[in-house]
């Protein structure tokens, strides 16, 4: 049986989820303008923006063992608590970034963060949701609400960073790193979910594998 503790928890993840991956689920203010960013204000060439997104892609898959460690170590809601730091580091690099190394490490960075999130965000989120048949269909109005908050607010951020731009070409990473740092924030109220064992699964999982 959960405790009263366990189940405010888990009510307080449910909450707390949409309002979360509306500012988190991808960089606010940031894809609309970071091409030009990059070439005009950082005077990066094309070449190198194009290696460094290539670099990032392979980020992303050398650190995919890594991060599973990582979050099997300290857990998902600290784990997410660092992928969110990670972002806030991307950004601070970007909008200091001097040559191509800085952006190679911003990219590095930005892979941890962008890695750890996709294996963290929607376990965090369905381990917070009373098991039974009607789990998936509520994990799945939870996350299609908080999907379609951030595509609004997306879709409204990208027309203020294009005209912010025109302004100071600084201001939409700027404000990539305040929304970066209000997920940060959220992403610490998220509380531990402590899943219960089950040892015959584990049993009939070790079984399969002696078997194979």
């Amino acid at each position: 049986m959960e405790s009263t503790k366990e189940i405010q928890d888990k009510k307080l993840n449910a909450r707390l989820y949409p309002i979360y991956k509306m500012l988190s689920w991808d960089l606010l203010f940031y894809y609309s303008i970071i091409y030009l960013f990059l070439t005009q204000a950082k005077h990066f060439s094309a070449s190198q923006v194009l290696l460094g997104e290539a670099f990032f892609t392979a980020s992303c898959l050398i650190v995919q063992i890594p991060i599973g460690l990582l979050v099997d170590r300290v857990g998902k809601k600290n784990s997410l608590v660092i992928a969110n730091i990670c972002m806030c580091i991307f950004s601070i690099i970007l909008i200091f970034a001097q040559n191509f190394t800085h952006l190679l490490l911003a990219f590095f960075i930005d892979a941890i963060g962008y890695v750890i999130k996709g294996v963290c965000e929607t376990n965090i989120l369905y381990d917070s949701l009373p098991t039974g048949k009607k789990r998936g269909g509520l994990y799945s109005s939870i996350d299609g609400l908080a999907v379609s908050r951030y595509y609004t607010i997306d879709a409204i951020t990208s027309l203020i960073a294009g005209f912010t731009f025109v302004l100071n070409p600084y201001i939409p990473i700027i404000l990539c790193l305040v929304a970066n740092i209000l997920a940060t924030i959220l992403s610490t109220r998220f509380k531990s979910i402590k899943l219960p064992d089950n040892q015959k699964e584990k049993k009939k999982h070790l079984h399969n594998i002696s078997n194979n």
